[in-house]
Formats: structure tokens, sequence, C-alpha cells
């Protein structure tokens, strides 16, 4: 029996503006959220890590959470900060001259 299927092989991140206009500053602001995104997590790992006083399963979890929170947005901001640069951010990157 022949079941209708779909396979998605690849995503695209629609920009929040079409004006060439906020381009960049969109870009920089998301930059910046991003960094600070990182910077904070990481720094909650790191303190989390080193304090002893702070190995209880409370902290355990709020650095779980801190992590997880780094690897989703490490995957989706580079792509939306890829696309606020493209000029056309449907192109596969592959395709990109």
């Amino acid at each position: 029996m022949m079941e209708n299927q779909t396979t998605v092989t690849e995503f695209i991140l629609l920009g929040l503006s079409n004006d060439s206009h906020f381009q960049i500053p969109l870009f920089l602001v998301f930059l910046v959220i991003y960094l600070i995104t990182l910077v904070g997590n990481i720094l909650i790992m790191l303190v989390i890590k080193a304090d002893p006083q702070l190995h209880t399963p409370m902290y355990f979890f709020l650095s779980n959470l801190s992590f997880i929170d780094v690897c989703y947005s490490s995957v989706t901001v580079p792509k939306m900060l890829e696309n606020f640069l493209a000029e056309d951010s449907s192109a596969p990157t592959s395709n990109r001259a």
C-alpha cells in the first residue's frame, strides 16, 4: 500500500523584514543577543562546575538547562544571522556564489 510521504531536507528561516535598510541593524541586534546568551549560559555552567556547594540536584538541572539553551540557540540563530546577510534567503547555502 502506497502512502503519501514527504521528506524535508532543509529548513528556511525567513527574515523579520525584507527591507535592506533593516538587515544590518537586525543582524547586529540578534548577534549581540546571541553572544550574551552564549556567554551567560556558559558562565552559569562554569560557576556550577567550579563551586562544590552548587553540586546539588537543582543546580545540576540548571546546568543542563543552560547546556540545552546553548545547543538550541547555536542551531537556529547562526542560520538566521546568515539569512540576514544573504541576498536570497531561500537559496541553499551550497548554491550561493
